[in-house]
C-alpha cells in the first residue's frame, strides 16, 4: 500500500470519527433538551424520579428534568370540570346481560321510591381533580369509580324519598344529599376528587304512568295555590275586620257616652221638676202636662176637643179640626 492511500484513509477515519463525535453530541443535546417540558395555566404537573415522587406540584410554566428514563412528568388537568351524566343505573352494575336485557325489551332502567314507585332519573354530576397524586396513583379508572359510587348514592337516596317528594320538593335536597354523600366516599378511598355540582335534570316516573303522576304533581300544585290564596285572602281580610271591629267600639263607646250624659240630662231635668212640683203643687202638674199634650198633639193629623159637662161624663159637644 503507497502512502497517498495511507494518508488518505487516515483522513478519512478523522473525518469520520469527527463526524461520529458531532452525531454523538447532537443526539447528546436533543437527548437533554428532551428534559424541558411545559405545564399549561389549567394543570399541575407530577415529577417522578425512578418512579419516585420528587415534586408533587409542579406549577405552570417551562420546566426542566432529567431526560427519560430517569424522570417522568405527569400533567394533571386541576382546573377543568370535567362532567359526567348518570341516567343508566343497569349497566353500572349488572354488567353486559342487564345491558342486552335492557337492549332486548327496551325497558329503561330505574330507580324504586321508599314508597315503591317507579321512577327514571338522569343526574349531571361535575368535579375537579384536587389532589393531583391521589388521583394518579391511588385509584385506577377513575371516571368508572365515580360513575359506579354515584349511582349507588342515588339508588340509596331515593330509596329513602317517597315518590310525592321525589317529584316535586324533595328534589333539591336529593341532589344535596347526593353531593355530600359521594363526596365523603371519594374522601374515604383518597380518589383525590372535589365534587362541584350535582344536578338531578330529569325525574319522571315511567312512561305508562306519566299522565296519572302529571296529574297528581298539577293536583297538589294547585292544592298549595289555593292555600297560598287562602293565606293572602285571610292577611288581607284581618286587617279590615280588625279596623271595623275597632270602629265600632268606637263608635259604641261614643254613643254610650252620649246616651250616658243624655240621661244624666234627663235625671237632672226630672229632678228639677220634682222639686219644683214639690214646691208649687198642681201648677207643675199642669204645666208638665200641657207640654205633654203640645208634643203629642204635633204627631196628630185630626184633633178633637171635647167639651164635657159638669156633672156628667159624657162630652156634650165635639169639635173636629185639623192642624
Amino acid at each position: 500500500m503507497n502512502s497517498s492511500v495511507k494518508t488518505n484513509i487516515q483522513d478519512t477515519s478523522k473525518n469520520l470519527s469527527l463526524f461520529v463525535r458531532w452525531v454523538l453530541a447532537c443526539l447528546l443535546v436533543l437527548y437533554s433538551c428532551s428534559g424541558i417540558f411545559s405545564i399549561s395555566s389549567n394543570e399541575i404537573g407530577i415529577l417522578q424520579r425512578f418512579g419516585r415522587v420528587v415534586n408533587h406540584n409542579v406549577q405552570p410554566g417551562i420546566h426542566f428534568a432529567l431526560p427519560w428514563p430517569v424522570d417522568r412528568v405527569q400533567k394533571v388537568p386541576v382546573k377543568m370540570v370535567n362532567r359526567i351524566l348518570i341516567d343508566d343505573f343497569s349497566s353500572a352494575y349488572a354488567g353486559a346481560t342487564s345491558r342486552t336485557f335492557a337492549d332486548i325489551t327496551g325497558l329503561d332502567s330505574y330507580c324504586i321510591t321508599g314508597d315503591n314507585n317507579l321512577v327514571n332519573i338522569s343526574c349531571v354530576i361535575q368535579y375537579t381533580i384536587v389532589n393531583p397524586v391521589d388521583f394518579v396513583f391511588h385509584i385506577k379508572e377513575p371516571e368508572l369509580i365515580l360513575r359506579n359510587m354515584a349511582s349507588g348514592t342515588i339508588i340509596h337516596s331515593i330509596a329513602e324519598t317517597s315518590i310525592d317528594d321525589v317529584l316535586t320538593t324533595g328534589k333539591f335536597e336529593i341532589a344535596r344529599y347526593i353531593k355530600q354523600k359521594l363526596q365523603t366516599r371519594l374522601d374515604d378511598i383518597n380518589s383525590g376528587l372535589s365534587i362541584t355540582f350535582v344536578e338531578l335534570s330529569e325525574i319522571k316516573p315511567p312512561d305508562r304512568a306519566q299522565q296519572a303522576f302529571s296529574d297528581v304533581v298539577k293536583a297538589d300544585i294547585d292544592r298549595i295555590k289555593m292555600i297560598n290564596d287562602a293565606g293572602a285572602y285571610r292577611n288581607e281580610r284581618i286587617p279590615e275586620a280588625k279596623a271595623m271591629a275597632d270602629r265600632i267600639l268606637q263608635d259604641g263607646a261614643a254613643y254610650k257616652k252620649e246616651v250616658v250624659l243624655r240621661a244624666e240630662g234627663d235625671v237632672g231635668r226630672f229632678l228639677s221638676l220634682l222639686e219644683q212640683n214639690r214646691e208649687k203643687g198642681d201648677s207643675t202638674r199642669n204645666m208638665l202636662y200641657r207640654e205633654t199634650l203640645r208634643e203629642v198633639l204635633k204627631n196628630v193629623d185630626k184633633k178633637r176637643v171635647m167639651v164635657l159637662d159638669n156633672n156628667k161624663e159624657m162630652p156634650v159637644k165635639i169639635k173636629l179640626f185639623s192642624q
